[in-house]
């Protein structure tokens, strides 16, 4: 089992979804956590309840968007913690873009602007900060949740595509500047998860089907990312850095699967 005894962690995102699951698995795997979130109620909601458990976490409001947000949320944990050991980025809007993000010649500069803004910018703005404080430390690990699309092309995603696209090149760059001189940076790729922002697609028997098909195993949980997260913030990775990781059941391995293969052989 990875250990993540006494590292000090910093999540975003920690509200719901793969970031809510960070924080509980780091937990279990003994880090000293600090969850954040624009989401506050929410946030200290998840702390406490981690809390009663036994487990050592501290919660602050968090907007990744404004540079001195992120600044009063690092400084706040090496306050507390004395250090900052690794990194669980994961602030985006899901909803927001289901409801907003469409092909590039239909994206208002509103939308544009504002999933970029959120998702590239808000990355560079706690990778600046986490990474400053690392680099006295001379260690810590990163890591980023990007997505698939940022590798692969998916109709009517366009800004969210690119702005992923931007944190899978960000971490890149990163990494080639930063790990010689003792701080990984990761990203991970997930396909769809079972997060309460994807809802509408996965308990919709209809619409969960087609997403279904288009991946080999069963569709990952929250869970599943962060353990994978765990283990790239541990020390079992100390080797790992500027690499992007897929944690996507196999969403972008193929075309077909196997019926469909079998189906054109026995079509010609």
């Amino acid at each position: 089992m990875t250990s993540l005894k006494d590292k000090v962690i910093l999540v975003t995102g920690a509200a719901q979804g793969i970031g809510e699951a960070g924080g509980q698995v780091f937990c279990q795997q003994g880090a000293k956590v600090v969850v954040t979130d624009i989401n506050d109620d929410r946030v200290a909601e998840n702390a406490r309840e981690l809390s009663a458990s036994g487990y050592d976490v501290l919660a602050m409001k968090l907007d990744v968007t404004d540079p001195e947000s992120v600044a009063r949320a690092v400084e706040g944990t090496v306050s507390h913690h004395g250090r900052l050991d690794g990194l669980f980025h994961n602030a985006m809007s899901a909803k927001y873009v289901n409801n907003n993000d469409t092909d590039v010649t239909n994206l208002s500069d509103e939308v544009w602007h504002h999933i970029v803004g959120l998702t590239l910018t808000g990355t560079f703005n706690v990778m600046r900060a986490v990474g400053r404080q690392m680099l006295e430390q001379k260690s810590g690990s990163m890591v980023m949740t990007a997505t698939v699309d940022a590798l692969i092309a998916q109709a009517g995603v366009d800004a969210y595509s690119a702005a992923k696209g931007g944190v899978v090149s960000l971490v890149r760059a990163a990494a080639a500047s930063l790990s010689p001189q003792g701080v990984r940076l990761n990203s991970i790729c997930p396909g769809f998860v079972t997060t309460p922002d994807q809802a509408s697609f996965l308990e919709d028997p209809q619409r969960r089907k087609p997403i279904e098909n288009m991946h080999l195993m069963d569709i990952a949980t929250p869970e599943d990312v962060a353990e994978y997260a765990a283990f790239l913030l541990s020390d079992a990775a100390r080797c790992v850095t500027g690499a992007t990781h897929l944690v996507d059941s196999g969403y972008s391995t193929f075309k077909g699967k196997l019926d469909v293969r079998d189906q054109i052989s026995t079509d010609k």
